[in-house]
C-alpha cells in the first residue's frame, strides 16, 4: 500500500467515524470525538464507539457500553449477566472481573459497516445502544 492510498484509508476511515458520531447524535448525547472513537450516553449508559479497519475494504464498528459500574460481583449478579445476555440478539454481556469483590457490567459489540445506508446503520446502533441501556436498568433495579 502506498503512502497515498494509507492516506486515503486513514481518511476514509475518519469519515465513517464522522459519520458514524452524526447518526449517534440521534440516540443520545455524543460527548468525546477523537478521531478514533465517539463517545455517547444513552439513558444512563455511556458506550465509545470506534471505527476499525481490519482490511483494505473491511471496517467494522466496535461498541463498548459501560452499563453498570462498581457492583458487588456475587453469584446472583453472575447469573443476571448470564440470563441478561441470553436474551441479547446483538452483541454480547460481560463482567469486566469475574473474580474481584465488584465488578463492572460491560456490552460488547462488532458489525461491519461496509455498504450500509444511514438509516440501516441508525437502526443496528439504537437496537444495540438501546438494549444496553434497558439491561443497565434491570442490573441497576437488581442491586
Amino acid at each position: 500500500m502506498s503512502a497515498e492510498e494509507g492516506a486515503d484509508s486513514v481518511d476514509a476511515q475518519h469519515e465513517l467515524l464522522a459519520r458514524v458520531a452524526a447518526l449517534l447524535d440521534e440516540i443520545g448525547d455524543v460527548g468525546d470525538t477523537d478521531d478514533e472513537s465517539a463517545v455517547v450516553q444513552v439513558g444512563v449508559t455511556r458506550a465509545s464507539v470506534r471505527v476499525i479497519a481490519l482490511a483494505e475494504d473491511l471496517r467494522v464498528v466496535s461498541v463498548t457500553q459501560l452499563l453498570a459500574l462498581n457492583l458487588p460481583n456475587t453469584e446472583a449478579l453472575r447469573d443476571d449477566v448470564e440470563e441478561l445476555d441470553a436474551t441479547l440478539s446483538f452483541g454480547n454481556l460481560r463482567r469486566s472481573d469475574p473474580t474481584g469483590v465488584t465488578t463492572d457490567v460491560l456490552q460488547y459489540y462488532t458489525f461491519p459497516v461496509g455498504g450500509l445506508a444511514d438509516i440501516p446503520l441508525l437502526t443496528v446502533l439504537h437496537i444495540v445502544l438501546s438494549a444496553g441501556d434497558d439491561i443497565a436498568r434491570k442490573l441497576v433495579d437488581a442491586s
